[in-house]
């Protein structure tokens, strides 16, 4: 398994042994790059192309976009089975990458508290979920490059990317403007019969 795990966190050669750059830029492993890409595609195709687009009317008004003609049932169908797959390389990505080739059970811990939060700061959109993936990446990490700490304020520092998630929780929260909230029909239901 660990030999499997190894091919994972293979570096990108040569432009990881650049001086500086190449350790913060280029040592991680192919699905990190994977997951900036996908945020990059996903933004452009939401935003960009003709099923994008429907889609996100789907995601706001499932009516109108049934009575344009667009097939709502075929559109849910497909980006829960798209972002299922995303999901699922997320998890492949932690099992595989972070954690080395082992499963350990509870091994996600809380992080998925952060996820959501992290699409919600992002403002539903991808391409702000790289940003606000380095944010709370390098929040959960600070304690071990702050040297000197005490067992309690290693405990204190960890305990960041969760007090930052609240105030982003709380803060989105009190936002009222249209573009900072999640699509209208998110998580309900459409019956053609019930327009």
């Amino acid at each position: 398994m660990a030999v499997t795990g190894n091919a994972f966190r293979e570096k990108i050669p040569f432009l990881s042994e650049v001086p500086i750059l190449g350790k913060v830029l280029f040592s991680y492993g192919f699905l990190t790059y994977l997951a900036i890409l996908l945020a990059i595609l996903s933004t452009w195709f939401l935003l960009k192309t003709r099923w994008g687009l429907n889609l996100r009317a789907v995601g706001e008004n499932p009516a109108t976009a049934d009575a344009a003609g667009i097939s709502v049932n075929r559109y849910k169908y497909a980006a829960t089975c798209m972002g299922s797959g995303i999901a699922g390389l997320g998890g492949l990505y932690f099992v595989m990458e972070y954690l080395g080739g082992t499963w350990t059970n509870n091994g996600f811990g809380d992080r998925g508290w952060l996820a959501i939060a992290l699409v919600i700061f992002a403002l539903w959109k991808p391409a702000n979920a790289i940003w606000g993936s380095f944010l709370f990446g390098s929040l959960y990490i600070l304690y071990l490059y702050i040297p000197g700490l005490s067992r309690a304020w290693q405990e204190v520092f960890k305990m960041l990317p969760y007090l930052v998630t609240s105030v982003v929780l709380i803060l989105t929260g009190l936002r009222k403007k249209r573009e900072s909230q999640p699509p209208a029909a998110l998580g309900t239901a459409y019956f053609r019969e019930e327009r």
